[in-house]
């Protein structure tokens, strides 16, 4: 098993933006990879913080593997390398039981990377691209994931990107006006509840599926139509957008031309790629952040959980542990006949001498202390 990784430890926004492919790209993506038959099992992640590929295959799938994120992604095949992780075995398991249980992010503990995990590795399977090792590895991973959470407060404590970005705002100013788009995405609908638990915030949300019309509902929220947007910026104290979008949802030109009132302004971008036209920072009074931003702001939060992470470190190391038990036995069993057959053949003595002679010394002694086990019991 193998893993490629790009993530925000070993590249800025403009690399990653470029390797978040739609779900439609990655599903081509893996078709593509699978079809040209150097790789036999395959899941693709592309979160915000990462894009990341684990697959089964030789050396050779490697190339393939850095080849295709090169076409896919426009990047240049060697400057992309300067940006990949490259994870092999027992490391390549390991990164990827880190990754689901939260030890990983940015934020960590975060609670939404283990969904998008769930996510990628049933699109994965729905296609047919998992086999016994992937699916065996990935279920693991992710019921590893889950006693981590339920064992430690590793994500009793979390704070996700939505979160700091609701925090940010509602200490903005005493009283904050915002407006979300993007608010039905998965970091949207976060970040909206997030606010909702801000006495001191109002909260316009952007639809695509209402009329012009605003619709006031009780929970502190106007649903407004998206294609309006721009009419609601100028009261607005603070914009958030995170939208899937492949075009800006927010530019300079149509910005500049519906702000009227001279005051302070937060815009946050949480998208990737970017949804806000980075020109708009240009605008009196104006302050744009992105994702990135909030990478400072989760190192604080990261060094509370110190202790759960290490504790969350032995769970992965005693469940990766039985992981590698599991699927070694898998791929043992049809050789379990002949084995047996030539068990007895030979003597134990024989037997024992061989492993004594082939086997580093601790594994050697493994074995003698299970056989004296063993014999205990008998």
């Amino acid at each position: 098993m193998y893993c490629i990784s790009v993530n925000y430890k070993n590249s800025d926004v403009n690399i990653r933006k470029k390797l978040a492919f739609s779900e439609n790209v990655q599903k081509e993506l893996l078709t593509e990879l699978i079809n040209g038959k150097t790789v036999s099992e395959c899941v693709i992640l592309c979160t915000c913080n990462r894009t990341e590929l684990y697959f089964c295959g030789n050396e050779d799938s490697l190339n393939t593997v850095q080849n295709l994120l090169s076409n896919y992604s426009g990047i240049e095949c060697d400057l992309l390398k300067k940006h990949l992780y490259l994870f092999y075995s027992d490391k390549a398991v390991m990164h990827l039981f880190r990754v689901v249980s939260g030890i990983e992010s940015m934020v960590i503990g975060e609670d939404e990377i283990l969904g998008q995990i769930k996510l990628a590795y049933t699109m994965a399977k729905d296609l047919g691209m998992t086999g016994y090792e992937l699916n065996m590895t990935f279920q693991s991973a992710m019921a590893c994931a889950k006693k981590i959470k339920t064992q430690t407060a590793l994500s009793k404590t979390s704070v996700s990107t939505a979160t700091l970005a609701g925090n940010e705002i509602a200490h903005f100013k005493d009283k904050v006006n915002v407006l979300v788009i993007g608010a039905t995405g998965k970091i949207g609908t976060v970040l909206v509840k997030n606010l909702l638990s801000h006495k001191n915030v109002s909260v316009i949300a952007t639809s695509r599926k209402h009329s012009a019309e605003s619709v006031q509902t009780k929970a502190n929220i106007t649903i407004a139509n998206y294609a309006d947007r721009y009419s609601y910026m100028d009261s607005a104290d603070c914009v958030v957008s995170a939208t899937a979008s492949p075009h800006y949802t927010v530019t300079y030109y149509d910005l500049k031309k519906n702000i009227k009132t001279d005051k302070p302004r937060l815009f946050i971008d949480l998208a990737v790629p970017p949804d806000i036209d980075g020109s708009v920072a240009e605008i009196k009074g104006l302050k744009l952040i992105g994702i990135d931003y909030f990478e400072k702001l989760a190192k604080n939060n990261n060094e509370l959980k110190l202790d759960s992470v290490e504790s969350a470190k032995e769970i992965i190391k005693e469940e990766s542990d039985v992981l590698k038990k599991d699927i070694a036995f898998h791929f043992f069993l049809p050789h379990m006949e002949s084995v047996k057959n030539k068990l007895s053949e030979n003597s134990l003595e024989e037997i024992l001498y061989k492993f004594k002679a082939e086997l580093p010394s601790e594994e050697f002694i493994k074995i003698l202390d299970a056989f004296k086990s063993c014999g205990e019991k008998i």
